[in-house]
């Protein structure tokens, strides 16, 4: 006969496995390019509601959680109005309500949070056999573009990569801080975290996105900057040391394949700052730039969609155009461009509402950075778990 402890410790077992399943696939978009983040936080915020209401209801008391769901609020009213009014829908334009789903998430994972190191565990082993099945290891070096994953594009796949770099380098950190590499998870922890870490970076180099590598060079040296703020002692001296011996290795080994991949692309972007500043014009300066024949076509594509958008900020700045924006793409000067989707977050903000929606992102952002920041000093977080949270 089992007793009551018994069958509660299996419980609590199979709960962690489920949670653990659940927030891997809640990041399984670094894989796999589909909804079922979306599903994953509306079956979170379900949990929350129904097993911590308490939780629930002190969170929402918070002026930053107040801050969510009047964001939210005010971005459905005017998808609806749009509707109701005009007959315009936009594209996607109700995901902007998902920060009513931010506190709720937040609840789960407080709860669930020992889960969370079996969570990346999975991941990454999903994301080593994802590796291995798609990467194409001879085209990759023989410098040819060789996307990994399961997105629909390499500018997806390129992210998707430096995201689980990252998330396989600060997962040993957290293993390493938390004294599971001094124990028998010692080598099965070193071979999942390093092994995904290189891969990933053959990946994101096999993806030629560009964009992807100038933001994950970024990350790491503010990994660096990060390092000597908020890791203490050895943890410091580690980070360091290994972001050092990994960026010399990297360079030395990609340079010659960065500059044949994205030297004109460099070469065109330098020549257009300069006409910027030269003429205070930068929406002037992107428009020369695609009129330029020589320029890669791809940035030219891009530059398009962004001289659109720069075009509907000007018309309105502070509150952008919410679902009309696609009916106000069609005067723009590149309309014909055949894409709608801006690949820049803060323009797609822009354009759908303005100055105000970026002001409420700079709210959340800042607010979360210095939460973070609090956890990690009151010794709520791990110096790792909120590293990782800042170069995300």
């Amino acid at each position: 006969m089992h007793s009551a402890a018994d069958r509660q410790d299996t419980r609590g077992r199979a709960g962690d496995a489920l949670s653990a399943a659940l927030w891997a696939l809640f990041a399984s978009a670094m894989l796999v390019e589909s909804d079922i983040y979306r599903y994953v936080a509306l079956a979170f915020a379900i949990f929350a509601l129904v097993r911590h209401g308490r939780e629930v209801r002190q969170v929402s008391r918070d002026w930053l959680a107040l801050a969510c769901y009047a964001w939210a609020a005010y971005a459905l009213l005017r998808f609806g109005f749009g509707i109701v009014l005009s007959g315009q829908k936009g594209t996607s334009e109700w995901l902007y309500a998902f920060p009513t789903l931010f506190p709720l998430v937040g609840v789960a994972l407080y709860t669930t949070r020992r889960s969370v190191f079996a969570a990346g565990a999975v991941l990454l082993a999903c994301g080593i056999a994802g590796l291995l099945a798609t990467l194409d290891f001879h085209a990759v070096f023989a410098g040819e573009r060789a996307a990994p994953l399961f997105h629909h594009n390499p500018i997806h796949a390129g992210v998707g990569g430096s995201m689980l770099f990252l998330t396989a380098v600060f997962w040993l950190l957290h293993a390493a801080e938390t004294g599971r590499l001094a124990g028998r998870l010692k080598w099965p922890c070193l071979a999942l975290g390093l092994s995904t870490a290189v891969l990933s970076l053959v990946g994101v180099l096999g993806a030629q996105s560009k964009g992807a590598w100038l933001a994950l060079a970024t990350t790491m040296g503010f990994m660096g900057l990060l390092s000597l703020y908020h890791l203490a002692g050895r943890w410091r001296l580690h980070l360091l040391g290994g972001l050092v011996v990994l960026a010399i290795a990297v360079a030395a080994i990609a340079a010659p394949y960065v500059v044949k991949v994205a030297g004109s692309t460099a070469d065109a972007a330098g020549t257009m700052l300069e006409r910027a500043f030269a003429a205070k014009d930068p929406l002037g300066a992107i428009q020369a730039t695609i009129g330029d024949e020589t320029v890669p076509s791809a940035m030219r594509e891009r530059l398009m969609l962004w001289s659109n958008a720069l075009e509907l900020i000007q018309k309105s700045p502070f509150v952008g155009w919410g679902n009309a924006w696609l009916d106000e793409w069609k005067r723009t000067a590149y309309a014909d461009v055949g894409y709608t989707l801006l690949h820049n977050g803060y323009l797609e903000i822009l354009v759908r509402h303005g100055l105000v929606g970026l002001a409420f992102l700079l709210i959340f952002a800042v607010s979360a950075a210095r939460r973070v920041n609090a956890a990690r000093r009151e010794g709520r977080i791990g110096s790792s778990a909120a590293a990782y949270l800042f170069s995300m």
